[in-house]
């Protein structure tokens, strides 16, 4: 439990700083890049800590699932594969998923 608390701080820790860079550097600083796009990295490390080894593939697999859907589904509406677009979608989605992942390792750590 005190882990998992370590984990929490050091990802409000993160997010603050980075919220400072990003207004200390707001000229050079990338518009679409908020505190939340690193979460992924972040939340991907403490989710392979939390879950050990054995679970991490389907972890991962699920990540590459969402990648194919993505890639069907903007296919499917626009007949093409625009990586721009693409890589938006996938790394908001990657978020979202990076987030569910993590829930579900504490989960995990809860139960057992």
């Amino acid at each position: 439990m005190n882990q998992l608390a370590l984990q929490i701080v050091i990802i409000i820790l993160i997010s603050i700083i980075i919220t400072f860079i990003r207004r200390v550097l707001h000229r050079w600083w990338p518009r679409d890049a908020r505190y939340y796009t690193f979460w992924p990295i972040i939340l991907g490390y403490y989710s392979l800590a939390n879950l050990t080894w054995l679970w991490f593939p389907y972890v991962m697999i699920g990540w590459a699932l969402v990648g194919i859907l993505l890639v069907i589904v903007q296919i499917a509406f626009s007949g093409e594969l625009i990586y721009r677009r693409f890589w938006r979608s996938f790394w908001q989605f990657s978020v979202l998923y990076s987030i569910i992942v993590y829930i579900g390792s504490i989960i995990f750590i809860l139960m057992g």
